[in-house]
């Protein structure tokens, strides 16, 4: 399968800037870190788009989800086949059913 181009939404990137301005208040290379594992983890799923999970119990749009360090979760749809676009990055502790 050729990996799928990438697509980051602005309320994705506003979730990662969000996550990484909260996280960089306690530690600025966490924060750092983290920004860089959220597109390394983008880079994973264009290459392997399955990898993500649909979940019935929060919505039934076709979106799939995919955990980072347990407290994360990257939303996403791919496009005809040929786009990963991120819809959001939040965290587990938001309401994520009232989200969508």
């Amino acid at each position: 399968m050729n990996d799928l181009e990438l697509e980051i939404t602005s309320k994705a990137y506003n979730d990662i800037e969000i996550i990484s301005d909260y996280i960089a208040k306690d530690n600025k290379n966490a924060a750092t870190k983290f920004v860089r594992l959220f597109y390394k983890t983008f880079e994973t799923l264009c290459e392997h788009p399955n990898l993500g999970k649909s979940r019935d119990d929060f919505t039934y749009l076709d979106v799939k989800f995919y955990v980072v360090k347990k407290n994360y979760l990257v939303i996403y749809r791919i496009i005809d086949n040929k786009t990963l676009r991120i819809l959001k990055v939040l965290t587990t502790y938001q309401d994520i059913c009232s989200i969508f």
